[in-house]
């Protein structure tokens, strides 16, 4: 409900409150609230309950800036392994967009492109920067989701994504480091600019 969007950065709940929504019981309610905290998500008052992280611009530069670096390494370092088999299956979740006006579009979006990303991730070979690679995923969702989303934006995600896997396939490593700099730099922009900011991301 964080990443979603559907707890607003900013927004007070509690136990009590969760366990009402979900019709669960404390105990797991409250260990995943512990959790959340750690993992930067929550923030807790005690006594009082727990307020949800906002989202500053400097939060969206450090994410995003660490994404490029991330990223960039891992698909330059996919080059080493990936097949043909691979690169269909890239390209066939690369056609993968949405419309912000039809119900699901966006979470389905959400999900294959996480897969698209985890894939790159997960052949660089290396186990830790693969990890990092899916926890930063997970933590921008919420920042993208936030956003002010277009049906443009949508189909420029689709055409990122084809750029990056013709790169992949062309083995040029400063061509797959230009597509994939391109397309997280394009969220990062976003971002920015629905949070009222200028952009500061450069390529």
């Amino acid at each position: 409900m964080i990443l979603t969007g559907e707890l607003a950065p900013e927004s007070a709940i509690t136990e009590n409150s969760i366990v009402e929504r979900l019709a669960i019981g404390k105990t797991p309610v409250r260990e995943a609230m512990r959790r959340l905290v750690l993992e930067g998500l929550l923030d807790v008052t005690p006594r009082l309950g727990y307020t949800v992280v906002g989202i500053s611009q400097q939060d969206v530069d450090d994410l995003f800036q660490l994404r490029v670096i991330t990223e960039v390494a891992a698909a330059q370092l996919a080059l080493e392994h990936v097949t043909d088999e691979i690169l269909d299956r890239l390209a066939a979740l690369g056609t993968v967009g949405y419309d912000p006006q039809e119900p699901g579009s966006l979470d389905e979006y959400m999900r294959v492109n996480a897969e698209f990303h985890d894939i790159i991730g997960g052949l660089s070979g290396n186990r830790r920067l693969a990890d990092l690679g899916t926890r930063l995923m997970t933590e921008s969702r919420r920042f993208v989701q936030v956003a002010n989303l277009t049906g443009d934006h949508g189909k420029e995600v689709v055409a990122q994504h084809k750029a990056i896997v013709d790169a992949l396939r062309s083995g040029d490593r400063d061509a797959v480091a230009d597509a994939v700099r391109a397309h997280v730099t394009d969220s990062w922009t976003l971002v920015q600019e629905s949070m009222g900011v200028s952009s500061q991301a450069t390529a």
